[in-house]
């Protein structure tokens, strides 16, 4: 087992200083034992947790393509065969134009739509439906600690049919408080 300490941990990884204490105020990724870093046992989580999910370290790792000079004139004397032998279709200057004119008369009937209410605001609506995901499902994961008890005493001491009952009755009461808090947020 070796250790570093955390500036050349960080430097091994190659990251900053700032993101290794973060990670270690975080309890992600670093081993820690002492006052210096567990070189093998960071590795690892680095490779495992980090490294398998970050496409970002993963694009950095591969190595990037180099432009040679030859290449790019190789090319560019091709294209410019291409052009000159009559192969290639170009667009006239109008025609271009005309595609031009056209999408920004679409993008102008897109903008008119938006403002006269003809075309929902769908990333307002998204954002609402998950503010009210988030509401419904921290209400209902709250039913569990709330009405644990009652439910523990019910099963015991009843038949299958009146705990349904009593867990639907629970239900019902959070369905209810649910939207007791919608007709409050729409007032």
């Amino acid at each position: 087992m070796s250790t570093m300490s955390i500036s050349k941990y960080a430097k091994h990884v190659g990251v900053n200083r700032k993101t290794i204490t973060r990670w270690i105020g975080e309890n992600k990724y670093i081993v820690i034992d002492g006052n210096k870093v567990n070189v093998e046992a960071s590795d690892q989580n680095l490779k495992q947790y980090r490294d398998s999910q970050d496409l970002r370290t993963q694009n950095a790792k591969k190595n990037p393509d180099t432009l040679d000079a030859g290449s790019l004139e190789t090319r560019a004397k091709a294209v410019y065969d291409e052009l000159l032998s009559g192969d290639v279709d170009v667009r006239p200057i109008e025609e271009s134009r005309a595609i031009k004119e056209h999408y920004l008369a679409e993008l102008v009937r897109l903008e008119h739509s938006i403002k006269s209410g003809e075309v929902l605001p769908w990333r307002d609506m998204v954002n609402k439906v998950s503010e009210e995901y988030a509401r419904m499902r921290t209400r209902l994961i709250a039913i569990a600690p709330e009405h644990g008890p009652r439910l523990r005493a019910t099963a015991s001491s009843s038949t299958d049919t009146e705990f349904v009952a009593a867990l639907q009755e629970i239900i019902y009461e959070a369905m209810y408080e649910l939207s007791l808090d919608d007709e409050a947020a729409t007032v």
